[in-house]
């Protein structure tokens, strides 16, 4: 026969369950972090600049040759819904901006039909700036797909021996930095100019104590985060407006309407920059930071 369980049995299976559970997750949680970080890559329009060279030099010595490195600045662009009934205004004056929200109720008429707007500050979702600085190096080269056949140390003496032989591009070896977990090494050579070589391929031979194997070999880059910020705030120059009830005219003769409404001073306005509507259904609008002025603009 059996017996229903008890509360504290019922409690004891949902704590061995929980602790199942949790075990599951560490396990999870170690696996990624042994999993090599993906690379990223930053899109930035560089505009084109003509460069004139004045004279040639020749060093005397590889030595003289330098890492490769830049720097990005990265600022995110910031998110607002403009719900459906709702649009966005921005004015090229700050102080005009803000008296329009002081103002708060605004009539505009739209064809033979005035309408009360109300108008609102734009309240934005916090947002990123920071600097990323990458260098590839002269001298350091990254090996992926090494085979799980070897102890640790003897797979790190290969590697060394493997890209010291000049035949193959290789030279002489400074330092093996081995990962059995990743399968990854970063090797660093002696002298400039053995990387660059074994990088004309992106195989090269590992030799093992019975086997010749083809690893991946790829530039090292270092890469790093400075000067990182958090921001958030309001855009000074630009309002929302709210209110906008049963139109069916199209959202650029509404738009061309709000824009002449507010262009007069008589109206409490002013010079207007552009205007966005979404009467139809909801649109995202995009704010990017000027950090040096301490502004944000709408990214149009």
């Amino acid at each position: 026969m059996k017996y229903p369980k008890s509360d504290v049995q019922k409690s004891i299976d949902e704590m061995v369950q929980t602790n199942t559970d949790l075990k599951i997750e560490i396990k999870k949680a170690e696996m990624e972090l042994q999993r090599p970080s993906s690379s990223y890559l930053v899109k930035k329009n560089i505009p084109t600049k003509e460069i004139k060279f004045i004279s040639a030099e020749s060093p005397k010595d590889d030595s003289q040759y330098s890492d490769i490195s830049c720097s990005f600045q990265v600022t995110t662009q910031l998110e607002y819904e403009l719900k459906k009934g709702q649009a966005l205004i921005t004015f090229e004056d700050e102080e005009v901006a803000q008296n329009v929200i002081k103002r708060g109720k605004h009539l505009v008429t739209f064809g033979n039909e005035e309408m009360k707007l109300m108008a609102k500050p734009v309240p934005l979702k916090t947002g990123l700036s920071l600097q990323v600085h990458s260098k590839i190096s002269k001298k350091k080269i990254d090996v992926a797909g090494i085979p799980n056949e070897l102890p640790e140390e003897q797979m790190r003496d290969k590697l060394a021996l493997s890209f010291s032989k000049s035949q193959n591009g290789g030279g002489e070896v400074k330092h093996v930095e081995y990962n059995v977990n990743t399968q990854r090494a970063v090797i660093t050579f002696l002298k400039n100019g053995v990387a660059d070589n074994i990088l004309k391929h992106k195989k090269y031979p590992l030799f093992t104590n019975t086997s010749c194997y083809q690893v991946d070999v790829s530039p090292h880059m270092e890469k790093n985060v400075k000067k990182l910020q958090v921001f958030s705030g309001i855009s000074k120059r630009t309002v929302l407006l709210t209110g906008f009830r049963n139109i069916q005219d199209d959202e650029e003769n509404i738009e061309e309407d709000i824009f002449i409404h507010f262009q007069k001073g008589s109206n409490g306005g002013g010079d207007v920059e552009v205007v966005k509507c979404a009467l139809k259904k909801p649109q995202i609008a995009y704010f990017e930071a000027d950090l040096d002025q301490g502004c944000l603009t709408w990214a149009q």
